[in-house]
C-alpha cells in the first residue's frame, strides 16, 4: 500500500527527521491525516508529496469573490487583500487566480457525485483544499467517492486449490 504514508515514509519523502514531522502535524502545519490510528497519522501519499511541492514552490495564488480578493498560501488561513479584481487579472506576475464562480460550480459538481469529477486529478482538489479554498468536507467528499474507485488488489490472497 505505498499510496498511503505514515510519519516515517513522509519523513523521508520531505527530507526532515521524524520528530520534526510529528512536531508539524501536531501544531497543524501538515495536511490533514486520511486517518488516525494509535500508530500515528496515516497519509495519502499524493498529499505529503503535493505539501512538499508547494512548500517549495513561489507561485502566489489569489482568490475572487465578488469584489474582494483574498491571498492564499499553503496552510495559512485565506487574506483579504486591498487588490481590486482588475488590479490582479491587470497584473503581470508569477500568481494563480480562483474565481468564486468555478470555485462553487467544482463544490457542486463534487456535491452532486456527477462522473466527470473523476477527471480532476487528486492534485488539483488537494491544492484547493490546502490552499483554504474548498472547504475540508468537499475535500473529504472527493476523496471517499473517487480516491478508490479503480483500485485493484495487487495480490491475490490464497485460492482455495493450495489450501
Amino acid at each position: 500500500m505505498d499510496f498511503l504514508v505514515g510519519v516515517k515514509e513522509a519523513s523521508e519523502i520531505l527530507g526532515w527527521d521524524r520528530r520534526k514531522v510529528s512536531t508539524y502535524h501536531l501544531r497543524g502545519v501538515l495536511p490533514k491525516p486520511v486517518v488516525s490510528l494509535s500508530s500515528g497519522p496515516i497519509w495519502f501519499r499524493k498529499q505529503i508529496e503535493f505539501y512538499k511541492a508547494a512548500k517549495e514552490s513561489s507561485v502566489t495564488t489569489y482568490y475572487i469573490e465578488g469584489e474582494i480578493v483574498y491571498e492564499c498560501r499553503h496552510q495559512h488561513p485565506i487574506k483579504e487583500t486591498s487588490y481590486s479584481p482588475e488590479e490582479i487579472k491587470e497584473s503581470n506576475g508569477n500568481y494563480i487566480v480562483y474565481l468564486e464562480e468555478d470555485i462553487e460550480q467544482l463544490k457542486n459538481t463534487i456535491l452532486e457525485k456527477s462522473p466527470i469529477i473523476q477527471f480532476l486529478s487528486f492534485e488539483s482538489i488537494s491544492l484547493l483544499n490546502e490552499l483554504g479554498i474548498l472547504e475540508t468536507d468537499t475535500f473529504y467528499n472527493y476523496i471517499q467517492q473517487y480516491s478508490f474507485k479503480n483500485m485493484e488488489p495487487t495480490k491475490k490472497g490464497r485460492d482455495e486449490e493450495s489450501c
